[in-house]
């Protein structure tokens, strides 16, 4: 277990002495699972902790368990892990971060800002919402599946690395209370048969709910324009051939992806934005075998796509100025290229006022010359 074996490594040059962290008394935390009682409100945060059996040099057998702390804050629930017998447990020294849709509703960062100051912090850890009941998730999951841990970092990070979903940690969360201009989309993951899936996004603007949400086309949508995507988007048009009469349904694979945000000043009035995103794709019917596509077909999808694309991202720029919430960083750019219209400008009221227009240029790389 490579991973396990480095995280014990990590523990044990913070805290500088072998002999006061014997490997088979050593706990690691994989997820650390926080939640909020609804009759109560005190949180309850679930460890879902591997510890190592028959530890020995470099060697030791993992085992997982779930130890439920609670409290009338987080500070308070982590203190009574030092008074458990699976404890101690070391700050929030941790893998995953998995928050419930109420606890992030109820302004998350004020609970856990103590962490950053916490001794053995993971502050660079990915944080993610839970769609579903936390305790019975992971007592579910835990139990049947001893793969679940790995397997769900594995999925966490991949999703992050490839575009597909909004890349938040710990730290990035916590420090955006101070910054009137660091909006972000918490991914939201729900489970699904054996495994987990994405599920959207939550809309936070400088470290609170907005109280609205992506959904996952919405999410894939939102990657595209911060030039980020890079999986594959299924896509269902009116692009049929000569002899049929139904729609066709077709994936795309992102092979290049540029994007741009372009400021158009306009006199006595709010600026024009518009998100000028270049993408060079591959297209695949479902259903059928890999084909090189025909010019002429080519050039009616790319238009086809692209007005699609511009439709959707229209209204996932709609959902964002609703909730106020400038994931795009739009503010940022006009703040660092723009300073005069900056100036002139009362952020929070005109961002959810301003006209945003998307604008894609679709190139299809599959066809005959």
């Amino acid at each position: 277990m490579k991973k396990a074996s480095i995280a014990i490594l990590v523990v044990l040059l913070l805290t500088g002495c072998w002999d006061r962290l014997p490997l088979k008394t050593l706990n690691i935390v994989d997820i650390a699972g926080i939640d909020q009682d609804k009759e109560n409100g005190d949180i309850v945060l679930n460890y879902v902790v591997t510890k190592l059996k028959n530890a020995g040099q470099g060697s030791g057998e993992p085992s997982h368990k779930i130890t439920v702390l609670k409290g009338h804050s987080l500070v308070e629930a982590v203190d009574q892990g030092q008074y458990t017998q699976e404890g101690p447990f070391f700050g929030m020294h941790t893998g995953i971060y998995l928050l419930s849709k109420s606890f992030a509703s109820d302004d998350p960062v004020q609970e856990l800002t103590f962490i950053l100051k916490a001794p053995y912090t993971a502050i660079n850890s990915p944080i993610v919402i839970l769609n579903g009941n936390m305790s019975k998730l992971l007592k579910s999951k835990i139990g049947t599946n001893k793969e679940f841990t790995s397997g769900f970092y594995d999925f966490v990070l991949s999703i992050e690395k490839n575009g597909i979903a909004p890349e938040v940690t710990l730290m990035n969360l916590i420090l955006s209370r101070k910054e009137p201009l660091e909006d972000l989309a918490l991914p939201i993951l729900k489970p699904f048969n054996s495994s987990m899936v994405l599920d959207g996004a939550l809309l936070f603007r400088q470290g609170r709910y907005t109280g609205k949400e992506l959904d996952k086309d919405q999410v894939q949508m939102l990657m595209l324009m911060l030039e980020k995507f890079s999986g594959n988007k299924r896509y269902t048009g009116n692009m049929s051939r000569k002899g049929e009469d139904k729609k066709s349904e077709y994936a795309f694979s992102v092979k290049k992806l540029n994007s741009k945000i372009i400021t158009h000043p306009e006199s006595g009035e709010l600026p024009k934005v518009s998100i000028g995103v270049r993408m060079r794709i591959n297209v695949f019917k479902l259903g059928e075998q890999v084909q090189t596509l025909k010019p002429e077909y080519v050039n009616r999808m790319e238009k086809e796509l692209g007005k699609h694309l511009e439709e959707d991202a229209a209204a996932t720029i709609k959902t964002l100025q609703k909730a106020n919430c400038d994931v795009l960083g739009i503010g940022q750019q006009l703040k660092a290229y723009h300073p005069n219209i900056w100036k002139s400008l009362n952020w929070r009221k005109d961002f959810p006022e301003m006209s945003i227009e998307p604008n894609f240029d679709v190139q299809i790389l599959n066809s005959a010359e």
